[in-house]
């Protein structure tokens, strides 16, 4: 009796729960570059403002960027954010992508799940 429908029925609920934890604490990290319009655009502000103004349940930033030369005087932002399971980064991207006036483009340039 060792396979009884009550006894399959726990196991497969204790699964589901372990699972359940599981996703609820992998995050994913993700590395982007956002590249601005020109080299009036104040970086530093641009990078504070995507930070800020973007949330979600969880979402974390990264604590800091770094610029990177670009070409003809412009930099690019590159930042990180972390992100739970229930997360979309094309999401986050769209939202960057949003602050049109100030941003060309959004590059995802990796992604581990950790």
């Amino acid at each position: 009796a060792a396979s009884s429908p009550e006894m399959l029925q726990r196991m497969k609920i204790a699964a589901e729960e372990r699972l359940a934890i599981k996703e609820k604490k992998q995050r994913t990290l993700v590395t982007l570059e956002v590249k601005p319009w020109s080299t009036e655009t104040d970086l530093k502000a641009l990078w504070t403002k995507i930070t800020t103004e973007i949330a979600q349940p969880t979402l974390k930033w990264g604590q800091n960027c770094h610029l990177a030369d670009v070409a003809y005087g412009i930099k690019k932002i590159c930042m990180s954010f972390t992100m739970g399971m229930q997360d979309s980064s094309d999401e986050i991207i769209e939202k960057i992508e949003a602050f049109e006036d100030e941003v060309q483009s959004v590059e995802t340039t990796g992604m581990s799940v950790l």
